[in-house]
């Protein structure tokens, strides 16, 4: 990095009005910083504000619901009190392709630790109801798929062993983790089974 010494204050005055206002540091826009810097130069509510096309929405939102995780497990209906249907519907999408990104991230992972297990599971804790589902592992413990098996309640999600079986057969599974969550924040629990 250069440091230049200016002897006199016009001539550092003339050098900063032939610079171009585009190459200045500072963007005028939310949209600009994350063309120009990448998506770690933006924080929680301008990402946020991107999805909604507001920003002052977005803060309203996060104020209201606490944090992103909170807002994570929001329902459309949840969200209508601020949002329309439509806008409502999109930001809950929006979410949840994010889980869905991460866990399509880590196909192909050895799944051979509990601590595994729940790492590639992390999204359930977002969800507002009980989810059972089974991780499918070939014969070296890699991950071939991860297969919702049933959606609950808030305290139970129902299931029948042929249900459960259906997608290790289908996928030809060597092994399958079955995993479920609790609402209320809790890690889900992998149970590991060999066929």
């Amino acid at each position: 990095m250069q440091q230049h010494i200016f002897p006199f204050v016009s001539e550092l005055d003339e050098l900063q009005k032939t610079i171009p206002l585009a190459s200045s540091s500072h963007c005028s826009s939310v949209q600009e910083r994350l063309v120009n810097y990448g998506s770690e130069a933006l924080d929680t509510v301008e990402h946020l504000g991107l999805i909604l096309k507001d920003q002052n929405k977005a803060m309203t939102l996060l104020e209201h619901f606490g944090s992103i995780a909170n807002l994570a497990r929001a329902s459309v209906q949840d969200l209508s009190a601020f949002l329309s249907r439509d806008k409502a519907a999109q930001l809950v999408s929006s979410l949840r392709l994010a889980a869905v990104a991460l866990r399509e991230e880590r196909t192909r992972l050895v799944i051979d630790t509990p601590l595994a297990v729940a790492e590639l599971c992390a999204e359930m804790r977002f969800l507002s109801h009980e989810s059972l589902r089974v991780i499918l592992l070939n014969t070296k413990q890699e991950l071939i798929k991860v297969v919702s098996v049933s959606q609950g309640t808030l305290n139970e999600a129902l299931a029948h062993p042929r249900e459960v079986f259906k997608p290790v057969i289908a996928f030809s599974a060597y092994a399958f983790v079955m995993v479920h969550n609790h609402p209320s924040r809790v890690i889900p629990h992998p149970v590991l089974c060999r066929m």
